[in-house]
This record gives structure tokens, C-alpha cells and sequence, in this order.
């Protein structure tokens, strides 16, 4: 048990042990008018070679810590005390502990002599760090004279003809109370603060307040040299005494260290009215005030414990905001911030990290932040000590509407200085993440702010996009969509999967009876059949594409009168062909992936279209793997595939008004159809890390959250569009999928 003492309640500790030790000494001996003249009896060294030095050592001499030089005390005291016995042979462990004393005197010297050599040679480095350990730690009080009380006791108590266990016990408990347990530096401490405390004693002297930055922020210098036992960490209350007195309490938010000092960083507390929370004044005599301000003027000092504010004080700070989350305090406004970006510097041991959300006030007002980028910087001290820190950059996303499950906008930005702490939900329950994984796609990071689907119907007819690179969660991210749409809505959806993923891995998400796998056998069996050789007289009749879009145009109408929800279409698994000249020139060109694509779109758009206009969704097209479906122009081998992605551009854009949308999944973004991918008003953007990618993405995140793209954690996605009612991009957490179950 430590206990901080100061030099006199330390002297006052050794008085009152030491009179212990002599009264113990008269019980156990009998006759202390002969202890001083009759020393050399080798029973009495526990006296004065074991209890009295550790009782001096741990009080006057070594309170802090063991010197070299102390070392050298101790070891020669032992040295003397074993040689004078005058029968070594009896004495417990004599020779080892001579060794010992031996051994730490040498390595007390030799780390004194060493001290002067060069300290850059590794041999020395290695000899002295070892020499200076032995000293220290075998060499202190604790040690060394321990050893030689508890050996007396065993020889002269213990180890004899008729063992007086009592004395023994008695002698072991005083040793280990005065080792291990200040049950005397403890009842000096209790008494003082119960007793004979004054108000100046609830408080540490710390030092001066040497600047304030704005009305509520100062900066305290502390010498260390002269406040050795003050003990002041982040989140500990302080006072700051200003010119009239008033002691205002604060609480430490930083701490930079000097060469033989350091300075803090104190943010004076406010109570509910926005009025700095100030001690009750002290009423001295005009003089003692006079001295006071002289002597007093911008001091610091720290308060010990909150119970040992006055209760009215107490009861202010407890309510502070400020106090009460100092736990997730992790900065304050830095100048540079703007109505779109804050700046704070990051203090304390807090986390944060790409995603967090941190909170901070607009006018009285909580309003959310998301850290998007961070920046190391260092300010100048003294005498060219530097002090590093971080500042972290963070978007205004707004403040959250529970009611509606949405970010609202808040105008302005938050005053320079005011703090900042990282959002940390009080449910993260197991329960209410399921509950969210049912309702939404996604939360803000760790915390329970959901972010849905708002508007399943812009989700489908204004185009939606996944992007981000192989193995990342796209397809599940899809899947889930795909589910919400199927639960939430009358949608049909189309897939053109060439992964042959689908038409397995859906069956984890949907009933069977829900989905139907491509054109039958019987069709795919007839359609290669038909793609045979025609009239050589007449070009048209080479291929079969004509006799495809007959084909899809039953299977689609059957698909639209059915319950099936899901629609999985190969184009792999499609054989077509068409004439590979106008002239009577007899071959056949097969049809590409893009080609085929196209017609998929064209013929579920006839179908849209046939149905008349409409402002709901009806049917969405999935490209999966879309970068080979709708290739950019640069990507692509010949100009029929061109001709193709430009035809399903057309479908996209024009089937909006008959209920028809897309959802496009790539994870090569700088392949695929920018005219396309334009289209696509709700994007969910995952890691990337190609720069075309990258610099795509920016005209829909803009720049700040395009550079996160390649640090992205698994199952998180930069969101925005109009079908989860974001106005901004937002980093969300996606959801688990072993929640997913509605």
C-alpha cells in the first residue's frame, strides 16, 4: 500500500515506528537500558542492522527510490554488521548474504565509475545497465537489511533448543507490516485530511497558468523539480485562480512534457447558465488578501477528490457535460474549421479511427461528425523541446432523427475550443443489432443510428450501384438488397449473372419456389438447334436471333405471371448467333456477352413499356459482374459490343418511367459504362483502390472521402443517394448477414 507523505509526515512516520520498535524490543528483551551499552550481542541486530535501518531507509533515506550511492550504504552497513558477529558460523544464510552485500557494493561502484566513460559503446552500455540493476534492486533497504532481520529472527528465535514462536510471529508481523502495509503513513494521512484539513488542503499546489487561449481554455506550466509528488493526469480538476479570487474549477484535457517540466492544457468547467463554476470565496483579512494576490496571482492547484468540493460545487461539476463524458472527450475545435469540415486536435488515449463518429454543439445543439482524414503535426516549446500531436478531420453528416431514421441537416458550425467526444452507443445489444440488420442497411459506425432503405422505389427506378474490389462483400451487400426488395415491395427482379453464383447462393435468402433459373432446358436445348445454317439466299436466316427474342419474351411474360419473384438469366449459357453479312456471304458471328445483355434489357423494357408509364418500380435489372455486361467504350473488342452498351444505356435511361431500374455490381469500376454509372443516383462504395476508380467516385463523394476508398474496413461502404435519404456521403457499417432475416 503507497502512500504519498510529505517530507515532515514522513519524519513523523519514522518517529512513531521507531517508538514502536523500541517498545517491541523492550517486550521481547526485557531490558532496554542495556541496548545501547551492550550492542555488540549478535541477538540485538535485528534491532539496529534490520527493523531500525529498513524503518530509516523506507522514511528519511530511500522514500522514492535506491540510488547507487544508497546502495553503497546499505551493502557496507551489512558488511560491517556480519563482520562484527561474534559467531558468524550460527547465522543464517551468513555467507550468502555477505556475497550479496559484496556483490551490490562492486556494482555500486562500477556503475559510479562508469558514469564518466563513453556511454555510445555497447560493451559499457551493458555492463553498466546490469552493474545499476544489481545495485538498485538487490542494494535498496528492502532488500538487504530484510534479509539480515528475518536471518536474525530465525537464528535467535526460531533456530534453537526451546523455539520461542511467539517472539517469532511478533517479529514477522512488525517486518511485514513496515514492508508492505504504512499503516502508520496511512493514519497520519487519514488524520490530517479529516482532522486537521482546512480548505487549501483539498488542493496540490501544481503551478501557473502562463496563458489563456480563450476564456475557458488556459495553459499551466509545472515544474516537476519542485512539485515531485504532485501526481496530475488527463480528466483530473484543478483550480485556476484569477485576479479576483475566485478559484474556478477545471479539468485537465492535455498534457505535453518538457525537458524539466510540463504544461497542462485545463478547460474551465460551466455550470447549466453557461457561467464558469467558481469555489465559494474564502473571506480573509484585507492584509492576508493583499498577500494573497501577490503571492497567489494565476495559480493552479489540483483538487484531490469531487467529494472534496463543497457540495453545491459538487454538484455543478457532477452536471457538467464536459465532466460527465470526459471518458470520450477527445479534442476541441480547432481554428481552420468550416460549416462542412471540423478540425480537432486529438487528446487523450480515446481510439479513433477513418468512420468514427464524434459529436460536438451548434449552438447548445448535438451534432454528429464523421472522422474522414487525420494529420500529424508539432508546436514548439522551450529550448527546443517539441511536442507531437494529432489533429483529425471530421464532415458535418447532421444530427440524427430517430422518428424518421434519418440525418437531418444543421446549419453552421461549432464555436473554436468546444469539445469533442467520439459517439458511443449505450445498446449495442446482440437483440438491437438484430433488430437493425431487420430494418436497415446499415448503422452508422459503432453506434445504433440505423441507416435504411427510405425509398424502395428510387432505389430501383433512379439506378443504384455497388462498387469496390473482388472478395470485399459486394454480392452479399447485394443480396441483402435484393431481399429488403423482395420483403418490402411488388418488384420483379432480372439478374444477368455470369458468376453461376446466384442461382446457388440466393437459395440462403429465398424460398425456391421465389426464383427461376433462366429458359428451360427444352429452350436452351431448341435455341441451339435452331442456331444453324440457313438459306444461303437469304442472310437473315443465319443465326437465331430473332427466334432469342422470342424466346425471352415468353420467358419474361412467364416470369411476370408467376410467383417467382427472381428471375436468373447466363448469357453464357445462351447460344446465338447472327448473320455475319448483309450479302450472301454463308457464316455466322456469335453473339458477345455486352450483345446479349443488351437484348436481356431490351426485351424486360418492351415488357415495362407495354405495361404503360407508372411512378412505381416494377422490375430491376441486375448486372452483376457488370463490367463485362456494359464494358466501357475503351474496353471493349469491336464495335458491335460499343453498339450493345449504348443500347442498354438507352433502356436505362428511358425505362424510369415505366418502372424500370437497375442495380449494377462491378469491381472494376474504370471498365464499366460511365454513361451507365451516371445513371446511378444511390451508390454504395467499398474498398478501392484503383485511382480511376478513385477519381470516378469523387464527383459522387467528393475528394475528402474518395481517399479513404483504399482504407476501408471490411462489411463498411461510403453510401449517399436518394433512396437512403442521404444528402451527403456517410461511411456506414454494413450489417452482419447471419442477422439478416427479414
Amino acid at each position: 500500500m503507497k502512500i504519498n507523505l510529505t517530507q515532515p509526515q514522513r519524519t513523523l512516520a519514522a518517529i512513531i515506528y521507531l517508538l514502536l520498535l523500541i517498545l517491541l524490543f523492550s517486550l521481547i528483551d526485557g531490558n532496554f537500558n542495556e541496548l545501547l551499552f551492550k550492542s555488540s550481542d549478535d541477538k540485538r541486530v535485528w534491532f539496529f542492522s534490520g527493523a531500525l535501518l529498513i524503518i530509516l531507509g523506507k522514511y528519511i533515506a530511500e522514500p522514492f527510490f535506491s540510488k547507487p550511492t544508497d546502495a553503497i550504504a546499505n551493502s557496507a552497513a551489512v558488511i560491517i554488521t556480519l563482520l562484527t558477529l561474534n559467531d558468524k558460523d550460527r547465522f543464517t544464510l551468513y555467507k550468502v548474504i555477505l556475497v550479496l552485500a559484496i556483490l551490490v557494493l562492486i556494482s555500486s561502484l562500477i556503475t559510479i565509475f562508469l558514469k564518466n566513460f563513453n556511454q555510445e559503446n555497447k560493451t559499457i552500455q551493458r555492463i553498466n545497465a546490469s552493474a545499476y540493476k544489481i545495485a538498485t534492486d538487490i542494494g535498496n533497504y528492502k532488500v538487504l537489511f530484510s534479509l539480515v532481520y528475518l536471518s536474525t529472527v530465525h537464528t535467535y528465535f526460531l533456530n534453537i533448543s526451546e523455539p520461542d514462536i511467539i517472539s517469532t510471529i511478533v517479529l514477522f508481523a512488525f517486518w511485514y507490516i513496515l514492508i508492505s502495509f504504512d499503516i502508520v503513513g496511512w493514519f497520519i494521512k487519514t488524520f490530517i485530511n479529516l482532522v486537521l484539513s482546512t480548505s487549501d488542503d483539498l488542493e496540490e499546489d501544481l503551478g501557473l497558468a502562463i496563458g489563456c487561449e480563450n476564456p475557458l481554455l488556459y495553459k499551466v506550466e509545472v515544474d516537476f523539480l519542485k512539485n515531485k509528488s504532485s501526481k496530475i493526469d488527463i480528466g483530473d480538476l484543478v483550480t485556476v485562480e484569477n485576479e479576483k479570487l475566485n478559484k474556478s474549477v477545471g479539468i485537465v484535457i492535455n498534457k505535453k512534457q518538457l525537458l524539466n517540466k510540463f504544461w497542462l492544457e485545463v478547460y474551465l468547467l460551466v455550470d447549466e447558465n453557461e457561467n464558469v463554476i467558481k469555489m465559494p470565496q474564502v473571506h480573509r483579512l484585507k492584509f492576508l488578501n493583499e498577500k494573497k494576490i501577490l503571492q497567489f496571482k494565476n495559480s493552479v492547484k489540483k483538487i484531490k477528490t469531487l467529494d472534496s468540493l463543497p457540495e453545491s460545487n459538487r454538484n455543478q461539476v457532477g452536471n457538467n457535460k464536459l465532466y460527465r463524458k470526459r471518458e470520450n472527450f477527445v479534442g476541441y475545435i480547432e481554428k481552420g474549421s468550416n460549416i462542412n469540415q471540423i478540425i480537432f486536435l486529438h487528446l487523450g488515449e480515446k481510439e479513433i479511427k477513418e468512420g468514427a463518429i464524434v459529436v460536438s454543439e451548434i449552438y447548445g445543439e448535438e451534432v454528429l461528425f464523421q472522422v474522414i482524414d487525420g494529420q500529424t503535426r508539432e508546436e514548439p516549446l522551450e529550448f527546443k523541446d517539441g511536442y507531437g500531436y494529432e489533429v483529425a478531420y471530421a464532415r458535418k453528416i447532421g444530427s440524427y432523427d430517430n422518428k424518421n431514421k434519418e440525418l437531418k441537416v444543421r446549419n453552421w458550425l461549432p464555436r473554436i475550443y468546444t469539445p469533442v467526444f467520439v459517439f458511443e452507443s449505450e445498446d449495442l445489444s446482440e437483440e438491437r443489432l438484430l433488430e437493425i440488420s431487420n430494418n436497415s442497411i446499415g448503422r452508422l459506425p459503432k453506434t445504433t443510428f440505423e441507416i435504411p432503405i427510405n425509398d424502395y422505389n428510387s432505389l430501383v427506378t433512379h439506378n443504384t450501384a455497388i462498387l469496390g474490389i473482388l472478395g470485399i462483400g459486394k454480392s452479399r451487400l447485394t443480396f441483402e438488397i435484393l431481399k429488403k426488395l423482395i420483403n418490402k415491395t411488388g418488384v420483379k427482379i432480372i439478374c444477368i449473372d455470369v458468376t453461376k453464383q446466384y442461382q446457388t447462393e440466393l437459395l440462403d435468402y429465398f424460398e425456391e419456389d421465389k426464383l427461376m433459373i433462366d429458359l428451360s432446358e427444352e429452350e436452351l436445348k431448341d435455341l441451339k438447334a435452331k442456331n444453324a445454317d440457313g438459306n444461303f439466299d437469304n442472310p437473315t436466316s443465319w443465326g437465331n436471333e430473332s427466334i432469342y427474342r422470342e424466346k425471352l419474351d415468353k420467358c419474361i411474360s412467364d416470369f411476370y405471371n408467376s410467383e417467382s419473384r427472381v428471375l436468373i438469366l447466363n448469357p453464357d449459357w445462351h447460344n446465338v448467333s447472327v448473320a455475319g453479312s448483309k450479302f450472301k456471304i454463308t457464316h455466322k458471328e456469335d453473339l458477345t456477352i455486352a450483345q446479349k445483355t443488351r437484348i436481356i434489357s431490351e426485351r424486360a423494357f418492351i415488357y415495362s413499356y407495354n405495361q404503360g408509364e407508372t411512378t412505381d418500380a416494377r422490375c430491376m435489372i441486375v448486372f452483376e459482374e457488370a463490367h463485362s455486361l456494359i464494358p466501357e467504350w475503351n474496353s471493349v473488342a469491336n464495335d458491335g459490343d460499343k453498339t450493345a452498351v449504348n443500347g442498354t444505356a438507352k433502356v436505362i435511361l428511358q425505362g424510369r418511367k415505366f418502372g424500370l431500374g437497375s442495380l449494377v455490381i462491378t469491381q472494376r469500376t474504370a471498365n464499366i459504362s460511365k454513361s451507365i454509372l451516371n445513371q446511378c443516383n444511390t451508390i454504395f462504395a467499398l474498398r478501392v483502390f484503383d485511382d480511376t476508380g478513385k477519381q470516378f467516385l469523387e464527383n459522387y463523394i467528393g475528394s475528402d472521402y474518395s481517399n479513404i476508398l483504399p482504407t476501408l474496413e471490411e462489411r463498411h461502404a461510403i453510401a449517399v443517394g436518394k433512396a437512403l435519404k442521404l444528402k451527403q456521403p456517410v461511411i456506414i457499417e454494413l450489417n452482419d448477414m447471419k442477422r439478416v432475416t427479414n
